[in-house]
């Protein structure tokens, strides 16, 4: 932030609906995923696990793996999913990410459960 690099955050479900919208500037789409100084995927492994979006999901992971520009994933994969992939495509995926990220962990509360929570809270005060 203190550098001024422009970053685009997004997740693969818009990216997938980006690219089923239009089909023509497929390339194009993903091109400019490329391009961009830093890339934030969010929820990585959410996607629809259709033969068609696990394609889309090779496709940009690839791309950015050629282009050589950094890339953030989050993910509530565990490390042992992304070393040990259930097939080969999902194998192609993740050892591409892994090559480019480095894993870390983090651990703590969930906190959308805390804030629902205290939602709740404030619902039953209101309430009584």
């Amino acid at each position: 932030m203190e550098q001024e690099i422009p970053v685009r955050m997004t997740n693969f479900a818009l990216i997938l609906n980006d690219l089923a919208a239009s089909f023509e500037g497929r390339n194009e789409y993903i091109s400019r995923l490329c391009r961009c100084p830093l890339l934030i995927l969010d929820d990585f492994g959410m996607e629809r696990g259709t033969e068609y979006g696990l394609e889309q999901v090779y496709s940009v992971i690839d791309s950015r793996y050629r282009s050589g520009k950094p890339l953030i994933v989050t993910t509530n994969l565990t490390l042992e999913e992304l070393q040990h992939p259930q097939d080969t495509p999902h194998a192609r995926i993740y050892d591409r990410l892994l090559a480019m990220c480095a894993p870390v962990r983090f651990t703590g509360g969930n906190f959308r459960r805390e804030t629902a929570q205290q939602k709740l809270e404030r619902l039953k005060g209101l309430m009584d």
